[in-house]
Formats: C-alpha cells, structure tokens, sequence
C-alpha cells in the first residue's frame, strides 16, 4: 500500500469521526434543551424524544471508534516510518563500516608486503653468506712412507657451497674468500675471484642456482682443494635485490665480483 494513500485514508477517517462527534454533542446539547423546555412546559416525553439521546449516544460511540481507528492507524504509520528510517541509518552505517574495514585491511596488506619488500631488499644487500672447510686432501698413492701424500687435482675434494635468497631475488654480486683454514688472516684480506688458485685450492669459475622451495631458492658455486698438507676454509656471500616481476628473475645472470666481506 503506498504511503501517501495510507495517510489520506487515515485524515479522512479521522475528520469523518471528529465531524461525528461534533454533531452528535450538538444534536445532544439541542436535545437537551428542548427536553428541558418542554418539561418546563409541562409536555410529557414520547418515544420520539426518547430516541434522540439514544440516537445521539450511539452516533457518539460510532464517531469514537472512527477517531480510535484514525489514530491507531496514524500510530502505526508513524511506528513504520521510523522503523525503515532506522533501518535505513543501520544499512548505511554497516555499509560504512564493511568499506572502512575493507580499505583497512587493503592497507594492513600493503604495508606488510612493502614492509616484507623493504626486509628482503636490506637483507640483500647485506649479503647472504655460506662457509665451509675442507680438510687435507688423501692421495691414493703413497711415495713413501715417511712423506706426505701429494695430490694430484684430479683427485682434488670438491664441495659445493650454497647461499638461501628468496625466488624473486637478482643476484647483482657474489663474492668470494678462501684462506687456508689454519690461517690467521681476516676475510677481508681473503678474497679472491673465480677460478683464482689459492695456494692449492680454488673457487669454480661458475655459478648456479637451484630451486629450494616455493619461496626460496639456492645461489650455488664449487670449490676444489687438492693440498695434502694444509685444509681450506671458503667463504661466499650473494648479494641480490628483489626484482618486480617473475620474469626478470628467470632473464638474471650471475655476476661474480669481489666486495667486502659480511
């Protein structure tokens, strides 16, 4: 039912009963009076003069119940428009909060993914280092038995050292230390290059990377020791920033270079 039809219905109803009511207070008030008139006259009361105050009782309560149902119905009206009036406050309300805490957390998210960035991108530069020793070479043959074996490179031990960067990192340096593993000389003082001997020992001329997992993958590189006498430790340290799509990071090339040690 449309309002405003509901609110004509509910005026009309309403001056209908007042209407009703007034007339039935005059039609009581004339009737009042002009039975008092004619009992002052002596005039004795017929049926007619009896139900006019009857007449008049009933049309009050007609007009009573018209005014009570005018009113119930205005009641409920108004009850209904504050009801979707309230509802319609509640719906914008949720629907501001629902936008706020939307933007909110979009911005929790990239505050922790410019955060986790910044992280990745400090620690890169920093460096990510992998050290290892490797003891005196054993040679298979033995000149004598009061000598030291000697080996031959191809007999040289290998291992393999890796450095764990996340998957979208470019390498943009590897730097590279080896010392003998007795030695008292600080790494700084210890670089060398790829494929540089050191002493009888060296790093592979190479690099590679290897996936480890979903997140992280490995910066790899070899070195080789063939000295009977003395074991080697090693030491490299990759460096790398975080590239901003997947395919730059499968377009990287390895560059080794010396730096500073970490």
């Amino acid at each position: 039912m449309n309002l405003f039809d509901l609110d004509d219905k509910v005026t009309a109803a309403a001056v209908a009963a007042a209407g009703t009511v007034i007339a039935t207070l005059i039609q009581l008030h004339v009737t009042r009076r002009k039975e008092v008139s004619e009992r002052a006259r002596g005039v004795p009361a017929t049926k007619k003069s009896r139900r006019g105050p009857v007449m008049a009782v009933t049309l009050l309560l007609i007009g009573a119940a018209l005014g009570g149902f005018a009113f119930s119905q205005y009641l409920v009206r108004q009850s209904d428009l504050e009801s979707a009036a309230l509802r319609g406050q509640l719906q914008t309300q949720l629907a501001q909060i629902s936008a706020t805490a939307a933007r909110l957390e979009r911005a929790a998210l990239s505050d922790h993914g410019s955060n986790g960035h910044t992280a990745d991108d400090r620690r890169g530069a920093e460096g990510v280092a992998a050290t290892t020793t490797v003891g005196p070479c054993r040679a298979r043959a033995i000149v004598a038995p009061d000598a030291t074996p000697a080996c031959e490179e191809q007999e040289a031990q290998r291992v393999t050292l890796c450095a764990s960067v996340p998957s979208l990192a470019v390498v943009t340096a590897m730097v590279m230390y080896a010392r003998p593993e007795d030695s008292p000389q600080p790494w700084s003082e210890s670089r060398v290059t790829p494929g540089q001997d050191v002493g009888r020992a060296r790093f592979a001329d190479k690099a590679f990377e290897r996936a480890e997992s979903d997140q992280t993958k490995q910066v790899c590189t070899g070195f080789t020791s063939w000295d009977g006498e003395h074991g080697y430790s090693a030491r490299l340290v990759v460096k790398y920033v975080i590239a901003p799509a997947a395919s730059e990071v499968s377009n990287a090339q390895l560059v080794p270079t010396s730096g500073v040690a970490q």
